[in-house]
C-alpha cells in the first residue's frame, strides 16, 4: 500500500497525460464538433449521464455489503459502497487495475474485517464477477460475431477474452484442487526464480499459498449458502449489464440519431473495450481506452458521434469514480489515524492512571 500511495500523483500525471494523447488522437480532424455537441449538452442531462455512468459502482458496493454481512452481519451498505469507490479509484490509479484488491483489503481491515478475510472476501468478488464477464461478454460476442466490420476488434476482442478465462481457470483450480495448484505454483516460481526475476523465491510461494488459503476460505463460506450466490451473480450481472449499456444511454441523451436496434451492438462494443483493456500496462488503461472506443464505435455511429460520447462516458464512468473514490479513500485513511493517534492517546493516559 504504502509504494502505491508513493506512486499516486505519479499515476495522475500518467493518465492525465495518456488521456490528452488519447483525445487528440481521436478529435484531431472532428473536435469542432464534438465540442458543439458536448457545450449544448443540457445540464439535467448532463446529471443523468453522470447518475448512470456511477450507478456500476453504486452496485458494486451493495455486492460488498451482502458478502461481508456473511462475515460481520452489522456491516453497512455505506461501508461497502464507500469500498467499491475506493477499489475503483485505486484500480484506476494503478496499472494493469493492480492496487484495486489491495486498498480494498485495508479498508475492509479498517472497517472490522481482519485483513485473511478481506482478502478472502476480495478474491471471492473477482472471481464472481470475472465469472459473469466472461459468460456476459460471450453471449454478446457470439450474436454480434458477424457484424464486427474490423478484424482487429474481433482479434482483440478474443484475446481479451481468452485472458479472462485462463483467470477463471487458474482460481477455479485454487477452490477445486490445491494440491495441483501448489504444485503449478511451485514450478512457475522455481522456473521464474531460474531467470533472475525473483529475488526471494520462498516469499513469493508463501504470499500465492496465502492468497489460496484466503480465497478458499471465502469461497467455501459463501458456498454454503447458494441463494446469495444466485443474488450475486444477479447483481454482477446488473452491473456490467449498466456499465455496457452507459455508451447507448448518453448516446440517446445526446440526442444522437442512433436506433434502438442498435443498442445490442453497442453494448458488445462497450464488452470489447472493456476486454481490451484487460491487458493494457497502464493506469486506467488511459490513453488506449479512449482510442479503442473511438475506433469501435466509429464503425456504428460516425467518428464524431463516437468521440462526443466517448468523452461522456470516459467522464462518467472513469473520472467520477477517481472523484468520489480518491475522496472517500483519503477521508478513510485520515479518520483512521485519528481513531489510532486518540487511542494511542488513552491507552498512554490509562497507563500514566495505573502507574500513579
Amino acid at each position: 500500500m504504502k509504494k502505491l500511495t508513493q506512486s499516486l500523483w505519479f499515476n495522475v500525471f500518467s493518465i492525465l497525460v495518456l488521456t490528452l494523447l488519447g483525445l487528440w488522437l481521436a478529435l484531431y480532424d472532428s473536435y469542432e464538433t464534438v465540442l458543439e455537441t458536448i457545450m449544448h449538452v443540457e445540464f439535467w442531462r448532463l446529471i443523468l449521464i453522470i447518475a448512470w455512468g456511477v450507478l456500476p459502482t453504486l452496485v458494486w458496493g451493495v455486492i460488498l455489503t451482502i458478502m461481508a454481512r456473511h462475515i460481520k452481519p452489522d456491516y453497512q451498505f455505506k461501508q461497502g459502497i464507500a469500498n467499491a469507490f475506493i477499489g475503483g479509484f485505486m484500480a484506476g490509479m494503478t496499472p494493469s487495475s493492480t492496487g484495486g484488491q489491495v486498498a480494498q483489503t485495508g479498508t475492509f481491515k479498517r472497517q472490522g474485517i481482519n485483513a485473511s478475510h478481506g482478502a478472502g472476501l476480495i478474491w471471492m468478488d473477482f472471481y464472481l464477477y470475472s465469472v459473469v464477464l466472461v459468460a456476459f461478454t460471450l453471449l454478446l460476442f457470439i450474436v454480434k460475431f458477424r457484424d464486427f466490420e474490423n478484424l482487429s476488434i474481433t482479434l482483440i476482442f478474443g484475446f481479451g477474452l481468452a485472458i479472462n478465462i485462463i483467470i477463471i481457470l487458474v482460481l477455479f483450480l485454487m477452490v477445486e484442487f490445491p494440491k495441483l495448484y501448489r504444485k503449478i505454483t511451485d514450478w512457475v516460481v522455481h522456473y521464474i526464480a531460474t531467470t533472475k526475476f525473483v529475488k526471494n523465491k520462498e516469499k513469493m510461494l508463501l504470499g500465492w499459498n496465502e492468497t489460496m488459503e484466503n480465497f478458499q476460505s471465502a469461497t467455501q463460506s459463501i458456498n454454503e449458502n447458494k441463494a446469495m450466490v444466485g443474488i450475486l451473480l444477479g447483481l454482477n450481472a446488473l452491473r456490467l449489464a449498466l456499465y455496457f449499456s452507459t455508451p447507448f444511454a448518453i448516446a440517446q441523451l445526446l440526442e444522437l440519431s442512433i436506433p434502438w436496434s442498435e443498442f445490442v451492438h453497442l453494448m458488445a462494443l462497450a464488452s470489447f473495450v472493456t476486454m481490451a483493456n484487460t491487458f493494457v500496462p497502464l493506469p486506467g488503461a488511459s490513453g488506449a481506452t479512449e482510442g479503442l472506443f473511438v475506433l469501435s464505435y466509429s464503425t456504428v455511429i460516425g467518428k464524431a458521434s463516437a468521440a462526443s460520447t466517448m468523452i461522456l462516458w470516459r467522464f462518467s464512468t472513469f473520472y467520477m469514480i477517481l472523484f468520489i473514490g480518491g475522496y472517500l479513500y483519503l477521508h478513510n485513511k485520515q479518520s483512521h489515524i485519528i481513531r489510532r493517534h486518540i487511542a494511542k492517546k488513552k491507552e498512554n493516559f490509562d497507563e500514566k492512571d495505573l502507574v500513579e
